[in-house]
């Protein structure tokens, strides 16, 4: 009897990003890197240009970095780890980097002070859907807050990222994105209200 033709493997747009990442670590990079790439460059490249400030060619610098630095960094990699996560690591890592070398740090906002107190329904789903239903306005008030808040609202409103992925990212705890996102969502929201339609707080 003859034997059944071996099952070929499956295309590379059919495989998961850990998958395509252990391809790499194994030394086959081009076409599994040019996939994640295909996959992946239009949002890193929208974080990195976020962190910048909307320096287009900083930002296109940097995410340029981030692909060359990913495939020295592969065998880090861990598979139980989201690829995006590792990723969008490499690319803050290689910000900071370049803004300690041109000695800016003064353009990396902190937010140190003591923020007033928020009311606990700052990230209901209703706020966000009315966020997200303005974002061109969004985008302007963005740039007005500091560093450190305007990076947790891109990643989570932006990029879709979880609490939970973006406190791994990051290297912070849990409650402390969340806490930035209640004072970015709040500052925005008031930063928001009364120039678009529907947007008011309500007067007490």
């Amino acid at each position: 009897m003859q034997a059944p033709d071996p099952v070929p493997p499956p295309p590379l747009a059919a495989l998961p990003d850990p998958d395509l990442m252990l391809l790499v670590a194994s030394g086959i990079i081009e076409q599994p890197i040019a996939e994640l790439f295909r996959r992946h460059n239009a949002g890193l490249y929208n974080y990195v240009a976020w962190l910048c400030q909307g320096n287009t060619g900083e930002a296109e610098d940097i995410a340029q970095k981030t692909w060359i630095k990913l495939m020295t960094r592969c065998g880090d990699y861990q598979p139980a780890a989201a690829f995006r996560t590792f990723l969008y690591q490499i690319a803050r890592n290689a910000w900071l980097d370049q803004v300690r070398s041109a000695d800016a740090r003064q353009r990396h906002d902190t937010d140190d002070g003591r923020p007033p107190e928020l009311p606990a329904d700052d990230l209901s789903p209703e706020a966000e859907l009315q966020l997200r239903q303005h974002a061109h306005y969004v985008h302007l008030a963005l740039l007005q807050l500091p560093a450190a808040q305007r990076e947790v609202v891109v990643l989570r409103f932006f990029s879709d990222m979880s609490v939970e992925d973006i406190a791994q990212m990051l290297g912070e705890k849990f409650e402390t994105v969340k806490s930035r996102l209640r004072y970015a969502f709040a500052r925005l929201r008031a930063d928001l209200a009364g120039s678009v339609p529907g947007t008011r707080e309500p007067r007490p």
